[in-house]
């Protein structure tokens, strides 16, 4: 403050000195003598002033360089071990500003000397390591040792974005990717539910990836620590599909695991192993087959259930008189249409209301509610008089096909081949939101089924399969067509379940099943970083090219750095002021007034 009063002072005193110069050496020289002062305290006031001017410099700096090397598992070879190695020898004696940085999932700087030359990531972040890196540090070359994978890349776009605003040179070492062989197994189905006797067909695919042909495995299946089996399998042309049959020999719920032996040089297992349910009823499959009148379908649906040695049957028709007679497994005479309870199926075949009352009708649909499943045909008395309105409370559309209707498949589970014709059909249109149809004739449903509470109904709208078997026993056929259809269809019904409601959830955990290996261990490399490198005029190098590409790194560069000088700091103020006191003093001398 005292040097700021100062100045204003001089300046005050300067100015009030000009009359008396003026009258003394005359105006143009007071002026010019007054102006050399006022100049000379102004120049004296700058130099006091924080004012900079700026300067820009030309000097030496080490090139930074950042080095970034992949530690995911596609990169463990012995390449990378070399060129691992070939880096902290030379970069020992590197004088430059050299920024290390290790990546797999994850991206984390690492010491020289604890760079890993066994690489154990499970994946490959390295487009978001290339960003992280040249936004924190932005380097003037930056080396990528990879191969070029990249599990999580980010868009093409914003790599673009970021290397246009830096002038960072990509630079790339290309590793050979590692993909290690792998076994993987698939099974079909994973949950089964069978009746006591049945046998369960598991689908078995073993997939050979990486190995040479003609690879040999081991695959077993195991109940608990109990083998059940066991086989030798060769893959010769990448797959190979085999079919295990497995008999379950307790009631309850089994767990089967599958096993393909490992092979060497696998570093994915988890999807070696997988896991199956299979619940196994404590009964056979127990149908109950009813009609009026005896003819010849009920004869030889009959059969076909009396022939299966997984069903336990009854059946139930009616005399002329009306007098009902029964036949079937001892165990499960006598039988009732009013107590349902131990029967998992009800095959009613051209119910007619001269034959079933409204209770027994009521009775089967309860036991459909409660898990049974009922099939109920039609003919050409039950669709005149609605005889299935008993059994099926629900409105239907019924309309007649014409005769030698040909039947197809509409669903997997009725696949029966080369089905005969059939002399009489009608089409069944429930008047329901949802049902499914399982067989057609150019179109037009002719079996439909729908789930009911627990169980399922089903309606056959076909009268006279038993002709199947006539026209087989002409040509000297066993009527395997018609007995696979009714076997095909009551099983379909039936749920093993029935009764057991509390079962159904598996108290022992969840499935082990087959994961598919971190795509790591899968992606082929990716060609965008050699495109990235040459755009921004990097080099593409070969790992014997790495020593001289890192001493070619080591020499300084020239930049031109910008810096602040003071203005108290230059020389050119203070000539200034130093002449324009010498000329004030001559005026003055001159004047005579000295």
């Amino acid at each position: 403050m005292a040097f700021w009063g100062l100045v204003v002072l001089a300046a005050i005193l300067s100015l009030a000195r000009f009359k008396p110069l003026r009258k003394q050496i005359g105006t143009n020289q007071a002026v010019a003598i007054s102006a050399l002062r006022l100049f000379a305290i102004a120049t004296a006031a700058l130099l006091a002033l924080p004012i900079s001017l700026p300067s820009h410099q030309t000097t030496t700096q080490p090139i930074r360089l950042a080095i970034l090397v992949d530690a995911s598992a596609s990169t463990n070879t012995p390449t990378r071990q070399k060129v691992i190695g070939q880096l902290k020898r030379e970069l020992r004696f590197h004088s430059g500003s050299v920024l290390i940085w290790e990546f797999a999932e994850d991206l984390k700087p690492v010491p020289l000397e604890e760079l890993s030359e066994h690489a154990e990531g499970s994946a490959s972040h390295l487009s978001e390591a290339i960003l992280k890196v040249i936004e924190a540090v932005k380097p003037d070359e930056l080396l990528i040792i990879s191969d070029a994978q990249d599990t999580n890349p980010k868009p093409d776009a914003e790599i673009s974005k970021v290397l246009r605003g830096t002038k960072t040179r990509l630079n790339l070492l290309l590793l050979p990717t590692y993909l290690p062989p792998n076994l993987s197994l698939k099974i079909s189905p994973v949950q089964s539910f069978l009746f006591a006797g049945e046998k369960v067909n598991f689908t078995v695919q073993v997939r050979n990836e990486g190995f040479a042909g003609g690879t040999k495995v081991k695959l077993r299946v195991w109940d608990a620590n109990k083998l059940l089996f066991q086989s030798r399998l060769t893959i010769t042309a990448g797959i190979e599909q085999t079919t295990v049959t497995l008999s379950p020999q307790r009631t309850g719920w089994h767990r089967y695991r599958f096993e393909v032996s490992l092979d060497e040089g696998e570093v994915w297992t988890t999807d070696n192993v997988a896991e199956a349910l299979v619940w196994q009823s404590p009964t056979k499959l127990r149908v109950l087959l009813v009609t009026g009148q005896p003819s010849f379908e009920f004869k030889f649906v009959k059969q076909v259930i009396e022939s299966e040695p997984n069903f336990e049957w009854a059946a139930v028709a009616s005399l002329p008189d009306g007098t009902r007679y029964q036949q079937g497994s001892p165990n499960l005479l006598p039988v009732s249409l009013m107590r349902l309870e131990p029967f998992h199926a009800l095959v009613v075949l051209a119910p007619t209301p001269y034959e079933f009352g409204s209770a027994e009708g009521k009775s089967a649909w309860q036991f459909v509610q409660s898990g049974g499943g009922l099939l109920v045909t039609l003919s050409e008395p039950t669709v005149r008089t609605n005889g299935w309105r008993f059994f099926v409370p629900v409105t239907l559309s019924i309309s007649r096909l014409p005769p030698n209707s040909q039947l197809s498949p509409a669903s997997s589970d009725f696949v029966v081949e080369n089905l005969p014709l059939v002399e009489s059909a009608w089409s069944i249109q429930p008047q329901l939101k949802f049902f499914h149809v399982g067989l057609h004739s150019g179109g037009k449903p002719i079996l439909v089924w729908w789930q009911e509470g627990l169980g399922k109904v089903a309606l056959l709208g076909v009268d006279g399969t038993w002709k199947w078997v006539m026209d087989a026993a002409r040509k000297g056929e066993e009527p395997s067509v018609h007995r696979l259809f009714w076997r095909t269809l009551v099983r379909f019904l039936a749920d093993p379940m029935k009764g057991i409601k509390d079962e159904k959830i598996f108290a022992g955990g969840q499935l082990r099943s087959p994961e598919p290996p971190p795509p790591e261990l899968t992606y082929l490399p990716q060609g965008w970083l050699k495109r990235w490198a040459e755009t921004t005029g990097g080099q593409i190098l070969r790992p014997d090219e790495l020593k001289v590409w890192l001493k070619s790194q080591a020499q300084a560069k020239r930049v031109k750095v910008a810096t602040q000088y003071p203005l108290s700091a230059l020389f050119t103020p203070y000539l200034l002021l130093i002449a324009t006191l010498t000329i004030e003093w001559w005026l003055v001398r001159r004047s005579g007034l000295q």
